[in-house]
């Protein structure tokens, strides 16, 4: 008879006997490109209304000056910051998701979390970049399971938020100390928290799912925070009925997996950098058509008609009710009308407003290929342009991931409009040396408005 096996006391004796020295240099790396490009995108963020009143919300609690709300002044309590950093990280749809899954913003839960910890501590960088590593281990596999095992039609739950509250957890927890079962605990606490209603596609803003984030960095905290001072809950929260399978995706029986290959493979060594400031769904479709554009020298008014092809669940999260940045035919219309796309640029009124913009929509048309089913065809897509002078054009693509110099690239892109070129490239270098940094007060410092 096979043992049955607790998959949460087993995660956690794993997660908690990980050292810094046992990483591979590659998984460092890694973490390192992770943490540059969320940074990047915390700081653009920062300025957005949605995340403005998070902040300011935190600002207004006080408490005391213990850890830093980037591009701002002033500091507050670690609570507090974990919101307002929480925030930004997801305050936009131009920070990090997850390959495997083709979605799910995983590095918003470890990485705003293991900067506010790793701050209170005064915590060397390989121990923030250890607990981002195994906060986006924890983050990465249930991300996945969760994007395959979901029906997105009739199961409404944001993944995301619901994910990060555990790898918020699990990361500052981590830097905290804890041991095994401390961190069982800790995730127990942060799944009683996770929430997550997935209505954001009614939500022409950003708001559901910015302070679901936000939300999550604080209750990832908030878990560990208690366990640390001993409270105690069911010690399998990831086992069986009643517990997170269970709950979110009606199988229990899908715990097991999060334990195939620990150790042998990290989940943030499949990290997918955004390209576009724009949806996951949106991403590979636009590299088939700004390089049509670019090929053939099309311009906006010479175009008759934009067909996009992507599976059909993909159609299904990029409805026109959703943000300038989600919505497929507007992010599709943005890129013809400008060939490019910027980050400032969906979040100006007036540049989503233009005529010509408005008018693009109406001739792209977003088509559901119902034999895309694999999590693989997330990445998979295909345009077809028609001209006026009835020339058609076709690409089919799949999406192909930034290397450090285009991550690089578009952290200068998001930063220098913020705090100019010299201040980027400060930043970008304590980013770099986090590996070997005794401390990371002086990047957080720096982050500071």
């Amino acid at each position: 008879m096979t043992p049955v096996v607790n998959v949460t006391e087993s995660l956690c004796q794993w997660l908690c006997s990980v050292k810094a020295e046992d990483l591979p240099a590659q998984v460092f790396d890694k973490a390192v490109d992770t943490i540059l490009d969320s940074v990047g995108a915390m700081l653009a963020c920062a300025t957005l209304p949605e995340v403005k009143m998070i902040v300011e919300l935190a600002q207004q609690q006080g408490g005391r000056a213990e850890c830093s709300i980037i591009g701002n002044r002033g500091r507050t309590a670690m609570l507090n910051a974990a919101m307002a950093n929480g925030a930004m990280a997801h305050g936009d749809e131009v920070d990090p998701v997850h390959l495997l899954s083709s979605g799910g913003h995983v590095a918003a839960g470890p990485v705003p979390t293991a900067l506010v910890v790793g701050q209170k501590l005064a915590a060397p960088g390989k121990d923030v970049l250890r607990a981002v590593i195994l906060g986006y281990e924890v983050g990465g596999r249930l991300m996945t399971l969760c994007y395959r095992e979901r029906d997105y039609v009739t199961r409404r739950f944001y993944h995301t938020a619901v994910v990060a509250a555990l790898s918020s957890a699990v990361t500052a927890a981590l830097l905290l100390g804890a041991d095994r079962k401390t961190l069982q605990i800790a995730m127990g606490l942060a799944v009683y928290q996770a929430a997550g209603p997935d209505n954001m596609t009614k939500d022409p803003g950003h708001m559901g799912k910015t302070f679901q984030v936000a939300a999550a960095n604080r209750n990832g905290l908030t878990a560990a925070l208690l366990a640390q001072k001993g409270c105690f809950v069911p010690m399998d929260i990831l086992d069986g009925r009643s517990g997170f399978f269970d709950a979110y995706l009606g199988n229990p029986d899908l715990a097991p997996e999060l334990l195939k290959d620990l150790g042998s493979y990290y989940s943030i060594t499949d990290v997918m950098h955004k390209r576009y400031p724009v949806g996951s769904p949106n991403q590979t479709y636009l590299q088939a058509l700004l390089h049509l554009l670019k090929e053939h020298r099309i311009a906006a008014e010479e175009i008759r008609e934009i067909e996009v092809y992507l599976p059909t669940r993909s159609v299904h999260r990029i409805p026109n009710t959703r943000h300038a940045s989600i919505s497929g035919d507007m992010v599709c219309a943005m890129a013809a009308v400008h060939g490019k796309l910027d980050f400032y640029q969906f979040h100006n009124p007036e540049a989503v407003a233009q005529a010509a913009v408005q008018e693009m929509r109406g001739r792209v048309r977003l088509v559901g290929r119902d034999d895309w089913q694999d999590l693989e065809q997330g990445r998979h897509a295909a345009v077809r342009l028609a001209t006026t002078q009835d020339q058609v054009f076709e690409e089919e693509v799949w999406f192909q991931p930034m290397d450090r110099r285009e991550i690089e690239d578009k952290f200068e892109a998001l930063v220098t409009p913020r705090v100019g070129a010299t201040k980027a490239q400060e930043l970008e270098r304590l980013i770099s040396d986090l590996p070997t940094a005794l401390s990371i007060e002086p990047l957080m410092t720096a982050l500071e408005g």
